[in-house]
């Protein structure tokens, strides 16, 4: 039972992997993982983090150089999370999450009711 099981989750994961929903996520996936434009957004989103906490464990919330270090941040967050391949990628991510809710629900919405 449990090597037919095993079976059984194995083709289930492989019937996943070549969906073309699959398919079309790790293609956006690799595609954002290997731009270089990407990797500098995110350098920048992540440094702007890096200041906006600093600036707010020295200077309080409401202070001059939070308040710089709060738009420079959202502005570093906007720019990456706006670029093409991102917004892409989020779409397909989107999509492949519902595949998967489906085919949770498919598999355990039993136990779960």
């Amino acid at each position: 039972m449990e090597l037919e099981t095993l079976e059984l989750i194995n083709k289930l994961g492989n019937d996943i992997k070549s969906t073309q929903i699959y398919i079309n996520f790790k293609e956006i996936s690799d595609k954002v993982e290997n731009s270089d434009e990407i990797k500098i957004l995110s350098y920048k989103k992540d440094l702007a983090i890096m200041e906006y906490e600093d600036a707010l464990n020295h200077y309080g919330k409401n202070s001059e150089e939070t308040l710089k270090a709060s738009k420079n941040m959202s502005e570093a967050i906007y720019k990456l999370n706006n670029h093409p391949l991102v917004k892409e990628y989020n779409t397909k991510l989107s999509l492949l999450n519902a595949l998967l809710k489906e085919v949770d629900k498919e598999l355990f919405g039993e136990i779960y009711d």
